[in-house]
């Protein structure tokens, strides 16, 4: 504050710091902070200090943040030590100009409710991979580029393998599917809360315990995972991201996993999986008492699914070494 001057009086480093009460007001936000500024003592007239001024609005940014649910500071940091790319790679990920995030960090610039929702949504590592699969499709990137992105990719990798530490085994099933879908033949996340089901199912029977330990529930569409919902509900029914294989499984359970990938995914629809899934007993059983359409949470329970799968394992002969007779189940089914 050294040197400053007053412009009414023309009076050099004569001022004393008084506080005063400011109002903010706008879309979403209302409060008052009270702040110290330097008045002149000569002519009492207000004199401005740029450095006072960058730290209130710094303060008066992170109020406007918490009152509209914007994302912090220290959250887009987060964001980008979990990744390990920069303010202005992600900021090029994005579509946006490239300085738009370091003012962001800033805390002079606020996110509009949109941008604040995109940033947000990047916590989900299957959100960022994505971004970086469609930015790497359409962009030309130089070297130096090419090494942030490896580095990028590399981290998004361990986030989403150590979705199973965090969240159990159904992820380790659920990229297994993801590491086998390409742009010819997606994976939309209706097709695989079925593939999953399937797998889990025939898990049971043909290994003599399930492949995860998740419940899933009698939704409209069929079997749902809750948890696996959570993370793919933002897609809808956009195609769910490639990634790179990344987790290792027993041969059995391989084997299980590709005929489900063989005689479910890699011939029928999603529709279609669905239909399958409402066809079996124990879907239709744990959604007795509901309408069709209706809202419904209850749970597939597990014996249902037992008793079921080892019926049909029996009649068409399905065992671990004659696993094509799933073919002539399910063309019986629908």
């Amino acid at each position: 504050m050294n040197n400053k001057l007053c412009i009414e009086c023309g009076a050099k480093n004569t001022y004393e710091l008084k506080s005063v009460i400011r109002e903010y007001e706008g879309n979403g936000y209302h409060f008052e902070m009270l702040v110290n500024i330097p008045f002149c003592e000569i002519c009492g007239a207000p004199i401005y200090d740029e450095e006072i001024e960058r730290e209130i609005a710094e303060k008066a940014n992170k109020k406007i943040r918490e009152q509209t649910n914007i994302i912090t500071r220290e959250e887009i940091l987060e964001i980008l030590e979990l990744y390990n790319v920069s303010q202005k790679l992600l900021s090029k990920l994005l579509g946006w100009g490239e300085i738009t995030l370091t003012r962001y960090i800033g805390g002079n610039y606020t996110p509009n409710s949109y941008n604040s929702d995109r940033l947000k949504e990047l916590r989900n590592p299957y959100i960022f991979q994505m971004l970086l699969q469609n930015f790497c499709e359409e962009a030309g990137e130089g070297e130096k580029e090419k090494k942030a992105l490896k580095k990028a990719e590399s981290s998004v990798a361990y986030q989403l393998n150590n979705l199973k530490e965090t969240h159990g085994k159904i992820f380790d099933v659920v990229n297994w599917f993801l590491a086998r879908s390409s742009e010819e033949a997606p994976i939309t996340h209706l097709a695989l809360q079925k593939l999953l089901y399937f797998v889990q199912s025939w898990s049971t029977v043909l290994l003599g315990e399930e492949m995860f330990d998740d419940n899933c529930q009698a939704w409209v569409h069929g079997a749902v995972y809750p948890k696996v919902y959570e993370y793919f509900k933002k897609f809808k029914y956009m195609p769910l991201p490639q990634i790179a294989e990344i987790t290792e499984f027993k041969e059995n359970e391989v084997k299980v996993l590709e005929a489900v990938k063989k005689y479910y995914f890699d011939i029928y629809s999603a529709k279609a999986l669905e239909e399958i899934c409402h066809r079996e007993s124990p879907y239709i059983k744990a959604r007795e008492g509901y309408r069709e359409g209706e809202l419904c949470n209850a749970m597939i329970d597990k014996q249902h699914i037992a008793v079921y799968y080892n019926l049909i394992s029996q009649e068409y002969n399905i065992n671990l070494s004659n696993l094509s007779n799933i073919k002539r189940y399910l063309n019986n089914i629908i």
